[in-house]
């Protein structure tokens, strides 16, 4: 049977399967991030619908709100970065949509702190071993970084992008990098080629002919 916890679901399906505003939304989230699938959306769901079920928990009575436990509750999301520093009430926490949790992801972090120019690029340099927080590698790209390890994220030590000067850390600093426009052939459709062609093969027959 194996291990219950390698089998345990870790995410939720989404009630709106075939929405065409779900599909452009999640399209435009996965691009942004450089997520890996749509089920990295989904994972960050359940996260969410946890801390929601726990904060409608807290809000049922007078004496849960203003607990020592929802006190906690509601610091700790502010201290993981997913609440504002205002955050007072339970109320906010209803408030907290994907885009909250994925802008805490390592990979968001480092393309935010310009060590890497897009978030694709931010994603392969955690996988490859290039990343870590406080001198630990991290391989996670969707490690939720917390407000205090947030300064903390950097190269490792044994990192070819430690050095200042390298090619890839220039360019992240100076931001985006755009690429350098190709000169266009004009590009003829497939049937004007072809008769081009033809057309050539009957001048070189003509000329034979003649000599």
């Amino acid at each position: 049977m194996g291990l219950p916890s390698k089998h345990r679901k870790k995410f939720i399906s989404h009630k709106k399967r075939w929405d065409k505003k779900t599909i452009v939304d999640e399209a435009v989230l996965v691009s942004d991030y450089a997520l890996k699938n749509k089920n990295e959306i989904r994972k960050i769901e359940a996260l969410i619908s946890k801390y929601k079920s726990i904060a409608k928990s807290f809000n049922k009575s007078a004496q849960t709100k203003e607990s020592d436990e929802a006190k906690k509750f509601i610091n700790k999301l502010k201290l993981n970065g997913f609440l504002s520093t205002e955050a007072q009430s339970l109320d906010d926490v209803l408030d907290i949509n994907v885009r909250n949790i994925l802008d805490r992801r390592l990979s968001n972090i480092l393309y935010r702190n310009k060590l890497a120019r897009t978030p694709k690029q931010a994603r392969q340099f955690i996988v490859h071993c290039h990343v870590g927080i406080e001198g630990q590698c991290i391989t996670s790209p969707s490690y939720l970084v917390s407000l205090a390890e947030e300064p903390l994220v950097a190269f490792i030590s044994n990192s070819s992008l430690v050095d200042e000067q390298h090619p890839e850390r220039v360019n992240a600093a100076g931001g985006m990098v755009e690429v350098e426009e190709m000169e266009q052939i004009p590009l003829k459709n497939k049937r004007n080629t072809f008769d081009d062609k033809e057309t050539k093969l009957d001048e070189e027959e003509v000329v034979e002919e003649d000599e």
